[in-house]
């Protein structure tokens, strides 16, 4: 037989473990509660926010160095029937192969789906050569062993407009509509005959393109633009390609780092009776840049 004593221990024991157990499942049920209200509920307005990411950004300042290599062939013919020459500006004249250049641009984002940027880079190349084959360039004839002093500049101011379609936490797709306006100047010229070709000419280019940006985390991201052009006018065959990709840092809210490859190229085929010949013209290399954020 049990006795009063110990009945009395077991009746308290089982009321101590029916209390323990109504304890743990009332706070699990707080904390699930807790949890389907956080996942709901909005941060209060004094809630501190976490730090923006880029399609968050009201305006940017970015600075690019372009390690570019060259790659420049044309022919300017004195009529339809009577062709030119063919010229390497590198190998043929001697201009430069590679150069570094600097590229700065500014781009606006007003609202949540617009942006508009600006941007302008520019080339300057010179050279001086004793030419090894003779070469018909337009209406002038330079020849074998002749000293030609050459240049060639190129000037591109772009502006362009964006429309940001796709604008997630994570990633962002914008398609574009730009207008760059390229300038050339050309120049050749043989001191010993005092003879002279110069050639120059500014012409508004329009671009649709696209670009985009994935975040792989919250530091780093890869990015990519391009914008195209094709025309057939007048006997006049043309395209021109614009196009970036690269890896990018973000260090805090408003520095971004970043590497890439970018190119530009140019090809013009004209059997028009006024401006007969080619071009084309291709500038690409790594690039390295630094963005700010505002």
């Amino acid at each position: 037989m049990s006795s009063p004593i110990r009945d009395r221990h077991r009746f308290v024991h089982s009321r101590l473990i029916s209390s323990l157990r109504s304890v743990i499942k009332a706070l699990a049920l707080c904390a699930s509660s807790l949890v389907a209200m956080s996942a709901h509920a909005e941060d209060p307005a004094w809630w501190p926010k976490p730090a923006p990411r880029v399609s968050e950004d009201v305006l940017r300042a970015e600075i690019l160095v372009l390690y570019a290599a060259f790659d420049t062939r044309l022919r300017i013919d004195n009529s339809a029937a009577l062709q030119g020459t063919e010229i390497a500006g590198e190998d043929d004249l001697g201009l430069q192969a590679s150069q570094t250049l600097a590229q700065g641009e500014l781009t606006l984002l007003p609202g949540d789906h617009h942006l508009v940027r600006l941007s302008g880079l520019s080339s300057h190349r010179s050279a001086s050569r004793y030419i090894e084959k003779e070469i018909v360039f337009d209406d002038q004839t330079y020849l074998v062993g002749e000293r030609v002093d050459s240049e060639l500049n190129l000037t591109m101011v772009g502006l362009t407009y964006g429309y940001r379609f796709l604008v997630r936490d994570r990633a962002e797709l914008t398609g574009t509509f730009g207008i760059q306006v390229a300038q050339v100047q050309a120049n050749a010229l043989v001191r010993s005959r005092v003879l002279r070709d110069a050639e120059s000419g500014v012409a508004p280019l329009p671009l649709v393109g696209l670009e985009g940006r994935y975040d792989m985390s919250t530091r780093w991201s890869i990015e990519g633009r391009a914008q195209y052009l094709s025309v057939n006018i007048d006997d006049v065959d043309g395209s021109i390609l614009d196009w970036r990709l690269g890896l990018t840092w973000r260090s805090n809210p408003h520095w971004v780092f970043g590497l890439g490859y970018r190119q530009f190229n140019v090809n013009v085929d004209s059997k028009n009776g006024s401006t007969p010949g080619f071009v084309d013209f291709t500038i690409g290399g790594p690039m390295l840049f630094m963005r700010a954020s505002l």
